[in-house]
């Protein structure tokens, strides 16, 4: 049975409809959405699914709605990472072994291709016990939301600021999803 599939790019339109550009590099020259984006779109066609946001212009009711409306099997959201730290995550919804599935094989292609600290499959909760992460938490499908490298690190950051690294990237994304989801 084929899966339906939608791979979304984080951030572009916030809820005001301004552009929010996610987090930036440390020279403030790169954009979360920007480098999301390319990476999403080698993701997407990869497997040959559907890109949802790629152009920025959904906020994340936008492209929460998007997704459930959409009859998709399965979700994922990408995004770069900020903070200080270094490598890659992935967060899953806390009670699906699909999810979790997913989500330790995107942190172990990503690790392996481009040599980032694999940070592992994670779950967050708020404190009503409920998973931290709007697109996961709201969407129908399982969901995963992808945190693929530090953009404010730039040992990260040099490993998808190119179309070559982010198409790395985007097909390990891709590798991940179809050994996961059996597609």
């Amino acid at each position: 049975m084929k899966k339906k599939i939608a791979i979304s790019v984080g951030h572009g339109k916030n809820s005001a409809g301004k552009y929010d550009p996610g987090a930036l590099s440390s020279d403030k020259k790169y954009h979360e959405h920007k480098i999301a984006r390319e990476i999403a779109k080698y993701a997407a066609k990869y497997l040959h699914c559907d890109l949802i946001n790629y152009d920025g212009t959904l906020s994340l009711s936008e492209r929460i709605r998007r997704v459930n409306s959409g009859g998709y099997d399965f979700a994922a959201e990408i995004h770069l990472n900020a903070g200080g730290g270094t490598g890659t995550e992935t967060f899953y919804y806390h009670n699906s072994p699909t999810g979790k599935r997913a989500a330790k094989g995107i942190c172990r292609e990503i690790s392996g291709s481009l040599g980032v600290k694999n940070r592992g499959d994670k779950v967050r909760l708020n404190n009503a016990g409920k998973d931290w992460f709007g697109f996961i938490r709201q969407t129908k499908p399982c969901a995963v939301l992808i945190e693929t490298v530090f953009i404010d690190c730039d040992s990260d950051l040099k490993k998808v600021k190119d179309p070559a690294g982010q198409k790395k990237c985007g097909e390990a994304i891709g590798r991940a999803l179809k050994e996961a989801l059996g597609l």
